[in-house]
């Protein structure tokens, strides 16, 4: 985290817009629906690298909403999951395993996850819930090394199963109810929208690169230290880079992994991309201590067009909203998953105890609301 604090701090010079992403800790994802497939490497690229400072970029071609939109329509009503909406493509409310984790990992539709077999990551918990008795928790214990954990979902094709062919859409809602703990601090990579080609179930750990539009595609909700001021955190084909990244990387091998991954981040001159920042002015800090209802809406462009929008809300109303925006040129390239993540290393949490809890969690293809 030292990095990503100086940069927000403004110690470093001008320029500095993120550090590596990445679990530096050992972290893999374990496949959740059926214990395999435990040994993929995941750069969690596609929730983007460090957060970026006091040069924080604004896509030029993009418009930024942070009034006026259109607030999600309360589609849930009387439905719940056992009662599910039609355009809900997930629902999960933490109540199956009647509070062990590993029974309800094993009938939920979360596929993989990081952290999922360490208690002291992520559990069930029934001290207060936002609804029914169990909620999802992250601990954060001193005995994991302070850690978060992650539950990536994926829209397959049939059954919910690891390596799977998936569905396509353009456009994913994405709400869940979250409560920070009173003396929350931090989060590395907060909830995330993504997608990739149809067969491409496994991240490519792209933190760095340049996306070319057609490889994949995604945009993260993060917040800043301490204060939790929300903003959007992509990457896109578009997007400003760090032609002085030297200072901190080793740009050479940055530009030869992404080169090895067919990504053109160093076809002009040497340089890291991180993730830009799209944030509501004035600052929109995500409330602590209480229970919130939380909602992400990721639309993708046409292919090679800037008709792309991502925006958000707390408590039913807009919080951000971006259009413009153009994150792909390959028209098979589409949104297929989500990942509800609270993702800290032994060295972000600085020896404290971030803790979090979800409940209520529901991917739809239509806005889903609040209720």
């Amino acid at each position: 985290m030292v990095l990503f604090f100086l940069c927000l701090s403004g110690l470093l010079p001008a320029g500095c817009r993120g550090t590596v992403s990445g679990p530096g800790n050992g972290d893999e994802p374990v496949a959740a629906a059926d214990g395999q497939d435990a040994a993929v490497a995941d750069d969690r690229e596609d929730a983007g690298a460090d957060a970026t400072g006091d040069d924080e970029v604004t896509f030029d071609g993009a418009d930024e909403q942070t009034d006026g939109g259109d607030a999600p329509a309360d589609t849930a009503g009387q439905h719940s999951c056992s009662n599910p909406l039609p355009q809900w493509l997930l629902c999960e409310d933490f109540e199956s395993g009647s509070g062990d984790f590993d029974a309800f990992l094993a009938a939920s539709d979360f596929i993989s996850g990081v952290g999922v077999d360490d208690r002291g990551r992520v559990r069930l918990d029934d001290s207060a819930p936002h609804s029914g008795q169990w909620a999802l928790y992250l601990p954060a214990e001193p005995a994991s090394g302070y850690r978060g954990a992650s539950l990536d979902w994926r829209d397959c094709v049939g059954e919910q199963r690891s390596n799977c062919d998936m569905n396509s859409h353009e456009l994913l809602y994405f709400r869940a109810w979250i409560r920070f703990a009173d003396d929350h601090r931090y989060v590395h990579h907060f909830l995330n929208i993504g997608g990739s080609q149809p067969d491409d179930y496994w991240y490519h750990g792209t933190a760095g690169c340049l996306p070319n539009g057609e490889l994949s595609m995604g945009t993260t909700v993060d917040f800043r230290e301490g204060s939790h001021e929300s903003f959007f955190y992509t990457y896109f084909p578009e997007m400003s880079c760090d032609t002085r990244c030297e200072r901190y990387m080793d740009v050479q091998a940055v530009c030869q992994e992404c080169a090895d991954k067919g990504l053109p981040t160093c076809d002009e001159q040497p340089q890291c991309c991180w993730g830009n920042i799209f944030e509501p002015d004035p600052p929109v800090a995500f409330p602590v201590g209480r229970w919130f209802c939380f909602e992400m809406m990721m639309q993708a462009n046409t292919p090679g067009e800037h008709d792309g929008a991502m925006a958000y809300w707390v408590d039913g109303e807009l919080v951000h909203r971006v259009d413009g925006m153009m994150w792909r040129t390959s028209p098979t390239l589409a949104l297929n998953r989500v990942r509800l993540q609270h993702y800290i290393t032994s060295e972000d949490a600085e020896q404290f105890s971030n803790r979090v809890w979800f409940d209520d969690v529901v991917v739809s293809t239509a806005p889903i609301g609040c209720e």
